[in-house]
């Protein structure tokens, strides 16, 4: 009979491979239970790798589409909130020249002009409103400050153009009627606002709304601009205002009543337009809302996919990395015996 021997150092080898084998399954094991995921998703998945790189890439262009229209709501939002702002102060300044119909003691004609000016300073800082370092009201021009005050020189152009008037009329401030008056701002003070070369002075903001892309089928306009009629129209009722009410031109009565008349309807024609911008910008707000609701929605299909493709038990995982550590001090123990086997013991 033959007897066969085992080295303890080949065994000791198998043991420390042994141990080796357990640990990187150990640390694969515990990544799977702390994550919920394959820990080697290529290696899992085998040919269903691509299918898990076109979801995760779908995923992640929702995900962009996404954070681009939070951008997009934040700026149609101060804009809904800019645009309120100046309804509010052309309402306030409408009842100011309401309660000035017929009246044309001197104060409140001051309170009128100062109601005015107070408007106009209001509308042009809101339309100058930044938010992350762009300009809501200048169309695509978003690194231009939209609007300029050119209050002082169209105020003194209308005075002169005014004079000019008169003149070629043969009559005076005194004499002026209000039919005449009515003329004059209608063909000579309202083309400086409503005409888009003289409007230019006054805005530098692109008649072209900022675009964006709300989901694969969806591009909606996201801003608005100064050029806008609501903003003219409320321009032009200041200037009016403050330009033919008081001294100069001195006015008569029934000419300063029908220049009254005018400026409310121009700031009526104003909380319109600017009641308008605001119902776009609301529309373009709500089918954001709708396609960020989709888009959320796909975003779940796709994740779900990804999970069912991807994921593992975290139980099973968490079991199997117990067993493992088992495995692993066994191991030890086994290989530290060896170490202490020794022939002095033995004689």
């Amino acid at each position: 009979m033959k007897l066969s021997f085992i080295s303890s150092t080949a065994i000791q080898n198998a043991m420390r491979q042994t141990i080796r084998q357990a640990q990187n399954e150990m640390t694969s094991a515990s990544t799977e239970a702390t994550t919920g995921v394959y820990a080697d998703i290529g290696v899992s998945l085998g040919g269903s790798t691509s299918l898990n790189v076109n979801l995760t890439r779908e995923v992640s262009r929702i995900d962009s589409i996404l954070s681009s229209n939070s951008i997009a709501n934040q700026r149609m939002t101060t804009s809904q909130t800019a645009l309120t702002g100046m309804g509010t102060q052309a309402q306030k300044l409408m009842d100011q020249l309401v309660a000035l119909s017929g009246n044309t003691d001197g104060s409140s004609v001051a309170l009128a002009q100062q109601a005015a000016s107070s408007t106009l300073s209001n509308v042009i800082a809101s339309a100058n409103t930044m938010v992350n370092g762009e300009y809501l009201f200048a169309g695509t021009n978003t690194d231009v400050q939209p609007m300029t005050d050119q209050s002082a020189t169209t105020n003194g152009n209308i005075q002169s153009a005014l004079t000019t008037y008169m003149s070629t009329k043969g009559v005076t401030a005194s004499t002026i009627s209000a039919d005449q008056i009515t003329d004059f701002i209608k063909t000579q003070v309202e083309p400086m606002f409503t005409s888009d070369a003289s409007w230019s002075s006054w805005s530098s903001a692109s008649d072209q709304n900022m675009t964006s892309r709300i989901s694969n089928s969806e591009v909606i306009e996201t801003s608005t601009n100064a050029n806008s009629s609501g903003i003219r129209y409320l321009a032009l009722a200041t200037s009016v205002t403050n330009a033919l009410m008081g001294t100069p031109p001195g006015l008569n009565q029934s000419a300063v009543n029908a220049v009254t008349k005018q400026a409310i309807s121009y700031t009526r024609q104003s909380v319109d337009g600017l009641n308008s911008q605001a119902s776009q910008l609301g529309l373009s707000q709500s089918r954001l809302s709708d396609a960020n609701t989709t888009l959320n929605a796909q975003k779940t299909i796709l994740n779900t996919s990804i999970g069912d493709l991807t994921g593992v038990d975290p139980y099973e995982a968490s079991t199997k990395v117990n067993s493992l550590q088992t495995q692993l001090q066994t191991a030890y123990t086994i290989v530290s015996k060896i170490q202490q086997l020794s022939l002095v013991n033995y004689l």
